[in-house]
């Protein structure tokens, strides 16, 4: 009994080492990539015209090949700002939710209880 104990107290500690901090997880990386993605076009876009387009869409084709598939965006035309969210793989599974500070490469993210 004791080993079995010893055992499930062991994989615990292991599986806890393995968490990674908020939007750290490989699946955040790749989306946060993608996002950067975008708000480097949209600082272009600003660049040239003094204004953040209406939606994403305007970006593509002169400034980005596509939008991404994935994460799903949310755009403010007012400041250029992008959000978007997601679930981890295990073992976080805690929902996040990331936002640019305004058109920056800054982002802010949390985990948030279903």
């Amino acid at each position: 009994m004791r080993r079995i104990f010893v055992t499930l107290l062991a994989s615990a500690c292991l599986a806890a080492c393995s968490v990674y901090p908020v939007n750290q997880d490989p699946d955040g990386m790749i989306y946060r990539r993608e996002a950067n993605q975008v708000l480097f076009a949209l600082q272009a876009y600003h660049h040239d015209r003094n204004a953040f387009p209406a939606s994403l869409g305007a970006l593509v084709p002169q400034y980005l090949p596509s939008l991404p598939d994935s994460p799903e965006l949310q755009y403010t035309a007012l400041d250029g700002s992008l959000a978007y969210h997601y679930i981890p793989t295990w073992p976080q599974l805690r929902p996040v939710r990331c936002n640019s500070v305004g058109d920056t490469t800054n982002w802010h993210c949390e985990e948030h209880l279903l």
